[in-house]
Formats: C-alpha cells, sequence, structure tokens
C-alpha cells in the first residue's frame, strides 16, 4: 500500500473529533446511560449555574412565580411539586434582553441566571451532538442526518418566538422527602448535572422484573449521566434502549442542572436517513414519544389521573400488562 493510501485512511472522520470509545458506545445502547466525567469548560459553568440558582430558588415564592410563570403545564417556566421539589424550564431568554421591564434589584440575578443557563445549554448541546455523531459513526450512517433535527437547539433561544422543543431544567429536591419517580426522557439525549448522589439509573442488565437493580449514578462529582430518550429509540429502531432512572430521597436534598435535547419543531423528520421508512413531522414526533407516559414532573394528583386514565385505556383494549414508565 503506498504513502497516498496510508495519509487517506488516517485521515479523520467528518464532523467533531469523536468522543466515545466503542464500549461506551455498546453500554449506551444496552443500558441507556453512561456516566463520563464532565469537560473542564462545561464543569466549571455547571458551578456557577448551581450557585446562581441557588440564589433564584431562595427568592420568596411568589417572587420567583412572578419572574418565571408556569405555561404549558410543566414544559415552561417555575413549577413546584409540594413535598417533592421544585424547579425551572427554561427555554428560551425572557429577561436578559434589552425589553425586560424587572426592577433594578431584581435585573442583575436573573440576568446571571440566564446568562449561566445560556452557556450552559451551548456547552451541552456540544457534548450531546458529538455522542449523537459518534452513534451515526457506529451506525455507518453520515453525521449529517442530524443537520434538519437539531436546527435550532443547539443554543439557548433569544424569544419565545425562536423555541422549539429542547430544554434545560434547574431542580431543586426538598431534604427527605424529595424525589422523581422511575421514568424515561422523551428527547433525543439528557444530560443530567447533579451536587450529590441520588440520581439512579437501572441496571438493565442485571434486573428482572420481580429485582430491579439500580445503580447510584450521581454519587462521584463532577460526573454527567447521558441518557437516551424516547426520540432517539425511534430514530434508531429499537437499536438503543431509552435510560431508565429514578431520584431517590436523600437526608440533605438535591440540586441538578438537567440538558435535555429534542429534535426541532422546524422540520419534518426522515426515517429514511436512519434505514427506517416514512416522513413524519415534527409535532407527530413529539406527539408519538409521549403516548401512554406519566408526567412525572407534575402533582401527585394529576400523576395518579393520568395513570388511571391509561390503564383504562389499556384495559378496554384488552391490554392487562399494566401502564408505562412515566416520562420526564
Amino acid at each position: 500500500m503506498g504513502e497516498e493510501d496510508d495519509d487517506f485512511i488516517c485521515q479523520p472522520p467528518p464532523g467533531p473529533p469523536p468522543l466515545l470509545s466503542k464500549e461506551q458506545l455498546l453500554h449506551l445502547a444496552r443500558q441507556g446511560w453512561l456516566s463520563i466525567p464532565l469537560p473542564e469548560t462545561l464543569s466549571e459553568i455547571t458551578d456557577n449555574l448551581f450557585k446562581t440558582s441557588t440564589r433564584f430558588f431562595e427568592l420568596p415564592d411568589q417572587e420567583k412565580e412572578t419572574l418565571y410563570p408556569s405555561k404549558a403545564g410543566t414544559e415552561f417556566g417555575l413549577y413546584t411539586v409540594p413535598n417533592e421539589k421544585e424547579y425551572i424550564t427554561l427555554r428560551c431568554r425572557i429577561h436578559s434582553t434589552n425589553g425586560s421591564k424587572l426592577s433594578s434589584s431584581q435585573l442583575p440575578l436573573v440576568q446571571a441566571l440566564e446568562d449561566n443557563a445560556a452557556r450552559e445549554w451551548q456547552e451541552g448541546a456540544l457534548l450531546l451532538w458529538r455522542i449523537l455523531c459518534d452513534i451515526t459513526r457506529w451506525s455507518d450512517l453520515d453525521i449529517s442526518i442530524w443537520n434538519d433535527i437539531l436546527d435550532g437547539t443547539l443554543a439557548m433561544p433569544e424569544s419565545e418566538e425562536q423555541m422549539t422543543y429542547t430544554l434545560l431544567r434547574l431542580f431543586r429536591y426538598q431534604p427527605a422527602s424529595g424525589f422523581a419517580e422511575r421514568h424515561t426522557d422523551l428527547g433525543l439525549l439528557t444530560i443530567c448535572i447533579g451536587d450529590r448522589g441520588g440520581l439512579e439509573v437501572l441496571d438493565r442488565l442485571k434486573s428482572t422484573d420481580e429485582n430491579p437493580v439500580w445503580i447510584d449514578s450521581g454519587a462521584r462529582p463532577r460526573m454527567a449521566t447521558i441518557l437516551v430518550g424516547q426520540t432517539l429509540k425511534a430514530l434508531s429502531n429499537g437499536m438503543l434502549n431509552p435510560g431508565i432512572h429514578r431520584v431517590v430521597e436523600t437526608p440533605s436534598g438535591r440540586n441538578s442542572v438537567v440538558f435535555a435535547l429534542r429534535h426541532s419543531s422546524k422540520h419534518a423528520v426522515d426515517f429514511g436517513l436512519f434505514g427506517g421508512q416514512g416522513l413524519v413531522s415534527a409535532s407527530d414526533l413529539w406527539k408519538f414519544v409521549q403516548v401512554g407516559k406519566v408526567n412525572i414532573n407534575s402533582i401527585k394528583e394529576r400523576r395518579d389521573a393520568q395513570r388511571a386514565k391509561f390503564k383504562a385505556e389499556r384495559l378496554a383494549a384488552g391490554d392487562h400488562r399494566g401502564w408505562d414508565l412515566g416520562r420526564g
């Protein structure tokens, strides 16, 4: 083989440099989750975001609700689940633009919150994009298949008009009672970063229906948990399992940053690019991945009502297997 051929073989793959090993990709596909060290830049930004979000959560309840009123259920703004947790869902900038009408005392905090959140969003999105590129290379697919799917998702939008389904959430779980039931996420990939243990992932290889085996993935500092979502499962035709996870009660509570990378709302999704068939609108795909899923981030009464509704529908259809996992 000549020198020219050797140079051709050594050329790096297109797109971002590979991040995960084949062993890590196999683990992610089988288990639906993977723990990786935080890149230094993302680690520093996350530390700053934790400090800013702590200051925000310490504000009086009425002030927090006024600054970020809840919209679209749990998908936008501040949401409180009594005796469990409170969290703010950010899908775009609200107060850090030139048109903000906040008082001079409020503006510095929310500007810092949204600036740090925007940096977290960008670094988290780039990390997850690298993983998506690794998955497509591993599957012998072209990384360009993500161009339309990720259009408008890799940076925090400047306004509500520019929003897609992608979001960033800041959680504060209550000491002793703060938790989240077992569930999977809806999007492509999610990155979860906590300030202490409590996030548990299901070991699919060692678990049975009667004896689930849980691993605390948040016990080590400066680690991130990557989770496969329902949308990526659908695109991969089930090759990648969604990551089943939960948050358990801890004596001192828990703070976490969750960035959920979801498909763009701007383009239809061509399943043919992934080896499947059909062109599905962005909204229909979004509806499909939510079917039968209980929203574990809503209040308990609403979760119970959703479970009862889904169970009744399945029993009426002759399905006696119970109901699906919740969704985040």
